[in-house]
């Protein structure tokens, strides 16, 4: 009997590190690690079996649906080809239809289209009985990702994605060493508030004007790439030592240095979100991906999460209700009717 599958994936609050998990930069900078910790906001996968060779995609979030009459239909270029092109690469020989969903506002910044990438392709090789293993499935998810929005891309979110949990990454001249932090999740979800600005960013823009500079040379994106590679590496000894207590000084050394590595990063409505939060109780401030747009974190005593949600939603930001999470992918299957 076939089997319906399900497989869900966690999205990410990068706490520090970021942009600096792109080949070669990581290199240049002493490979310094990369700190983030999967949320419960999921990306999900649904594949139902159908007779035949007929693909069906359903994106909910994205609200499309497409139907092809078999493999060799599906176009280059598309507005799901992200989820296409997965397709693609594990040609399964069978039809089916495929929903899949997002709870990250498009260009959130917290891992959203990378966590989709994860879940698609752990639910495409059981399907397909590829036999992957997980760090094949990273390979394949970020190249393809790469693909799509052609430029450079970092592996860090990938990681929340697959092992879930608070990550310390760092690379290695064989390998990324992935370090899983023993933290009180819930204490921490208690501390931080997550917003969304309601414009989503463009991470591969912000991401590719960076790199361009650092090759370049440029001596004040290069200086502040190295304070964002020191401080990255004060978060996570702090938190490998459960000093949660350093966490809010060292948040606005990250703050401080990423504002300053290309214009816009974070924008007036990034800036005066996060002026209005810290007037109500927080501690600092965290743009979440490339910046620009997208979610923005804040960390606080736990007595002000309330204030500073009431506060952001004054400013017309959304905020999201969310709690740091355990586990990375999950599949499962069912019996199909």
């Amino acid at each position: 009997m076939k089997k319906i599958i399900f497989s869900r994936a966690p999205t990410r609050i990068d706490l520090a590190g970021g942009t600096l998990d792109i080949w070669p930069l990581f290199h240049l900078f002493d490979n310094p690690p990369t700190v983030n910790a999967a949320i419960n906001l999921f990306a999900t996968v649904k594949i139902t079996p159908l007779s035949g060779k007929t693909i069906r995609v359903k994106s909910k979030d994205l609200n499309l649906n497409e139907t092809f009459s078999s493999l060799d239909k599906i176009p280059t270029k598309h507005p799901l080809e992200l989820i296409l092109r997965t397709i693609q690469f594990y040609k399964p020989k069978t039809g089916f239809a495929i929903e899949t969903d997002c709870e990250a506002p498009p260009g959130s910044g917290i891992g959203g289209s990378s966590s989709l990438s994860i879940a698609l392709n752990g639910a495409l090789n059981r399907l397909t009985n590829k036999k992957l293993n997980r760090s094949q499935i990273l390979t394949v998810a970020q190249n393809i990702e790469t693909q799509v929005i052609a430029v450079p891309t970092g592996w860090q979110d990938y990681y929340p994605a697959l092992y879930g949990g608070f990550l310390s990454l760092r690379s290695n001249m064989l390998q990324i060493e992935v370090e899983k932090i023993k933290v009180d999740l819930k204490d921490l979800t208690n501390r931080f508030t997550l917003c969304y600005t309601g414009k989503p960013r463009k991470s591969g823009i912000n991401n590719w004007e960076v790199f361009r500079q650092t090759i370049e040379g440029n001596k004040k994106v290069v200086k502040n790439l190295e304070k964002i590679g020191d401080n990255s590496r004060e978060i996570s000894k702090a938190l490998i030592a459960g000093n949660i207590s350093e966490l809010p000084s060292l948040l606005k050394k990250e703050w401080i240095a990423r504002k300053k590595l290309a214009p816009g990063i974070v924008s007036p409505e990034i800036h005066q979100i996060a002026t209005a939060a810290q007037k109500a109780g927080a501690l600092a401030s965290k743009v979440c991906g490339a910046g620009g747009g997208g979610c923005v974190a804040f960390i606080s005593n736990k007595e002000n999460k309330n204030s500073i949600r009431k506060t952001i939603e004054k400013e017309g930001a959304r905020f999201l209700d969310f709690k740091f999470v355990r586990n990375g992918l999950e599949i499962k299957e069912s019996n199909s009717t």
